[in-house]
């Protein structure tokens, strides 16, 4: 059956549909109104770019009927969570941000970070884009409610606890409690009543009611004070204290009193940020960014619609008003849910003028600017320009090797190859050569073989040649080196750079000269200079392990094998030399007789 009769039968019913690909996979998840007026869009696109690159791999499709559009909406959620479909809006990393959990259907409620948002009954607020802020939120509710965040399952019965062994028994509080950040239900220390109410104190300040939380704290603390409870309606000062100090930094933004979110979008070529104003009671109580990955052909609206979707579907703090930029599809779907999950009426709006335009303008210019953060212009090092214009290139060489050859009168010959990704070593991508068919002292030989090799390499892994080569020496070493990239009919720009003179020479023979302070110069000699130290240091450790070796060679009764593994064991002569006839004998290959025979020779 075809994609187009799957469409012809599929129900008439609120529900989600799921477009699959050639080889099964999920690339799309949408919900309907009625699927499959819904699905018919998608046999005949017209004047969608998106859509029609949809269309073209979709091969088969899967729905699922639900009761209601609402239940559409959370399964959808679910679904894109799960699946993460390639042509669905969704946000960065969107598994990852962390919320702040209060398990208000325990005995005794806790507080604590997570980023499961399973349905058990406990009310979430976030999610929290920066760690640090979630921090402080929690932070703050342990220094002023003193709301336990331990994993101890209280029972109903204060002064019993049950651990995860399920065992009971009675315990003294914590060191939060003596640090003031617990109020100590697990020893008793505070009545269930009274901790009750602190967990509501907390719900309230999360959701940004501080006025009428600031209200009843001080009608409690005046009320302790009345019955001589002293100590509770210190507590209570010292949190309303707190509250008033923390309200007198939010920054007052209207005088109508309705909660409300504000939400700013901006938007890219692959990517777009929201950011949400969080207003309760006339003030900013949190500012929130969202990343999405959103080509640019993807409608406002479906952007919007994912922010609700995926924010303010899981949170317990829905407001009064939720303010956008742009209609979303279907609002009355979002807002019938709204009213599901809150009690009352929550309404969408897109005003035109006054002070919510004013207020979404302000997010909207917030999230430009972490838009730009999010994807950075590309800045190209000054260096790597001026390299650019001194050799009339195209454009800036941001991939540079530099290669050097170390030997002693021809003897352990090595190569080196240095890579820089614009004025920055990729140490990770040096790599190192022994010279192989070159006898005796012939430098350009040298260079040519390892050239060769390291364009056959990346040739053969199809790595990407690098921009610009330079090479340690003069006009014979930049000779061998343009040999061995004309062996694979590969055109680079190489130079080379001559110790004494700090003279340049480039591929068509010119010799260039560029000021000692130039940026461009001081990074030729940087990869240089690394490139003779990475080159040197490899030819050291042959040549002195070559001398051990030799060494070795006059000690009597040891072969090739057990020269090698004692030079593997202590890592030099000088070692060697130190150690006792026991450490010999520690070697595989050694036993004491011929530890003793090894150690009497070497001090002859």
């Amino acid at each position: 059956m075809g994609f187009a009769d799957k469409v012809a039968q599929a129900p008439s019913g609120p529900g989600v549909y799921l477009l699959k690909d050639a080889g099964g996979k999920v690339i799309y998840i949408g919900k309907a109104r009625s699927l499959r007026d819904r699905l018919r869009a998608y046999t005949q696109p017209k004047d969608n770019p998106r859509l029609e690159a949809l269309v073209t791999r979709v091969k088969d499709l899967e729905t699922i009927i639900t009761r209601s559009e609402t239940e559409a909406l959370v399964l959808e959620e679910n679904l894109v969570k799960i699946k993460k479909p390639k042509y669905n809006v969704r946000l960065r990393d969107d598994k990852k941000f962390p919320y702040l959990k209060v398990t208000v259907k325990a005995p005794f409620p806790r507080i604590y970070p997570t980023r499961n948002i399973k349905p058990d009954g406990s009310l979430l607020f976030g999610p929290y884009t920066s760690a640090r802020e979630l921090r402080r939120a929690l932070k703050g509710v342990k220094r002023i409610f003193r709301i336990r965040t331990c994993n101890l399952r209280i029972t109903h019965c204060a002064s019993r606890i049950t651990p995860k062994s399920g065992v009971g028994r009675r315990v003294r509080p914590c060191l939060n409690y003596q640090l003031n950040r617990c109020s100590g239900p697990c020893a008793d220390m505070i009545s269930e009543k009274d901790y009750h109410r602190q967990v509501q104190y907390v719900v309230d300040f999360l959701s940004g009611r501080s006025d009428q939380l600031i209200s009843e704290i001080e009608k409690q603390m005046w009320a302790e004070s009345e019955t001589e409870n002293f100590e509770r309606a210190a507590i209570l000062r010292d949190q309303l204290m707190a509250l008033r100090q923390i309200r007198k930094h939010q920054q007052a933004v209207s005088q109508d009193k309705t909660s409300r979110d504000i939400v700013g979008l901006a938007r890219g070529d692959k990517a777009a940020v929201a950011v949400m104003f969080r207003i309760r009671e006339g003030k900013i109580v949190a500012k929130e960014e969202y990343p999405l990955t959103a080509s640019k052909d993807v409608a406002d609206s479906e952007v919007l619609a994912t922010v609700l979707r995926s924010v303010h579907t899981h949170i317990h703090d829905i407001p009064d008003e939720i303010v956008l930029p742009a209609q979303v599809e279907d609002p009355e779907t979002f807002e019938q849910w709204f009213r599901q999950r809150r009690g009352r009426k929550v309404r969408i709006v897109v005003p035109e003028r006054g002070e919510k335009r004013k207020l979404l303008d302000l997010a909207r210019r917030n999230a430009e600017k972490a838009l730009v953060e999010l994807t950075p212009e590309e800045r190209i090092p000054r260096a790597n320009q001026e390299l650019a214009a001194i050799l009339g290139l195209s454009a800036p060489p941001r991939g540079i090797e530099g290669v050097d050859i170390s030997n002693t009168q021809g003897k352990q010959a090595v190569g080196s190859v240095v890579v820089f990704h614009d004025y920055r070593p990729a140490k990770k991508e040096y790599r190192l050569f022994k010279v192989r068919t070159v006898k005796g002292p012939n430098d350009f030989a040298m260079m040519e073989e390892v050239m060769a090799r390291r364009v056959r390499g990346l040739l053969e892994r199809n790595r990407p040649l690098p921009d610009l080569v330079l090479v340690d020496g003069g006009k014979g070493q930049l000779s061998a080196a343009i040999r061995a990239y004309h062996q694979f009919d590969a055109e680079i720009p190489i130079m080379g750079l001559a110790k004494r003179t700090d003279t340049l020479y480039y591929i068509d023979g010119r010799e260039i000269s560029i000021p000692v302070t130039s940026p461009a110069m001081k990074l030729l000699k940087r990869i240089r200079d690394e490139s003779h130290r990475f080159a040197v240091t490899f030819h050291r450790k042959l040549r002195g392990r070559k001398m051990v070796e030799s060494e070795l060679d006059a000690l009597r009764g040891i072969g090739p094998k057990r020269r090698r593994a004692l030079i593997r064991y202590f890592g030099s002569l000088k070692k060697l030399k130190q150690a006792s006839p026991d450490e010999i004998a520690q070697v595989k290959g050694f036993g004491p007789a011929l530890a003793e025979k090894v150690h009497e020779q070497l001090h002859r």
